[in-house]
């Protein structure tokens, strides 16, 4: 084995290091209520809890690949998925840009500059964010999930998160944010919120299995309560996956529906399946990398030395800088 394939292995181990001491000490001091949480649930019922979240995380690969495409980078399926599954490990360390770091560093290998990843990275965050507040502020106006303020707010919540898909406000504000022009039309927008839609559903459906009453009326409050949670750990960035607020916000929506201790088990659970579901596809997913003679990392091309990756990949680029 060569120095450069030794100095790999080295950083790749100590990076799962790192996020399996975090994943444990996200659940610190916590065990015994995850453990009787899980001995509520029938063994089954959790495993397929996992493979649907399993299914909801593979359309949200399929978002982070056509998003990244829309900026000439058209991945293989296989090594997109190993990039996304991979590097999403990295949320769970605290800070919010270890999984944006990882997924550079990954996407650096297919030729992708390390501004679009970081870009792509943003709207697939923005994406989630959007798709998150149409669906949890629809179901609070609809009085499903119910949320402190007046209901009326979730349904304005809802229109504003729905005009951020409009193309003229998604070029706008990807200038802004990017200070980059894209061409977007409504054809891709309607692509993406549609596999939203599918993980969403894949997530609510995963958390029915959890819960003993299984009625349309508990579905639409476990949907709202993790899409709503989902926002406030997005929004608290130092949190790693959102750890404390997502789990704070979901008891508190759920809670008057299902009752505190329902809704604090089936939010240890719901942290459960999806870091089991993380660890899953991260490990089915992962592609090792080729190391050359000397220790480099073997690329399809010429190197653009500014970018570290090879030239003249993006259509309409000349070097690559969006």
């Amino acid at each position: 084995m060569s120095r450069g394939q030794v100095r790999a292995w080295g950083v790749r181990a100590v990076f799962l290091v790192v996020v399996v001491g975090c994943m444990a000490w996200s659940l610190d001091g916590r065990w015994d209520e995850v453990a009787r949480a899980v001995r509520r649930v029938h063994p089954v019922a959790l495993a397929a809890a996992v493979l649907l979240t399993g299914a909801g995380l593979l359309a949200t690969s399929v978002v982070w690949r056509r998003t990244l495409a829309a900026f000439g980078h058209d991945v293989p399926r296989r090594e997109a998925r190993s990039v996304f599954f991979v590097s999403q490990l990295g949320k769970y360390v605290p800070g919010a840009v270890w999984a944006i770091g990882v997924q550079a560093r990954l996407a650096a290998r297919h030729a992708v500059p390390v501004r679009v990843t970081v870009t792509t990275a943003l709207m697939f965050t923005g994406i989630h964010l959007l798709t998150a507040g149409m669906l949890g502020g629809a179901l609070v106006a609809a009085g499903v999930a119910p949320a402190p303020g007046p209901r009326w707010l979730g349904g304005l919540a809802a229109l504003a998160c729905i005009g951020g898909f409009v193309p003229a406000v998604t070029r706008r504000l990807l200038r802004r944010a990017a200070g980059t022009d894209l061409v977007v039309g409504w054809r891709e927008p309607l692509a993406v919120v549609g596999l939203m839609a599918v993980a969403w559903s894949c997530y609510a459906a995963a958390l029915l299995l959890l819960v003993e009453d299984r009625s349309p009326a508990i579905l639409g409050a476990l949907a709202g309560a993790f899409a709503l949670g989902y926002v406030a750990g997005v929004l608290v960035v130092v949190a790693p996956a959102g750890l404390g607020a997502r789990e704070a916000t979901f008891v508190a929506v759920l809670s008057p529906v299902t009752g505190l201790p329902v809704a604090t088990a089936i939010a240890l659970l719901a942290r459960l399946v999806h870091t089991v579901a993380d660890v899953v596809l991260a490990a089915v997913a992962w592609r090792p990398e080729r190391v050359a003679a000397g220790g480099a990392v073997a690329t399809a091309g010429p190197v653009d030395p500014e970018l570290s990756v090879p030239a003249g990949t993006v259509p309409g680029h000349d070097d690559d800088r969006l």
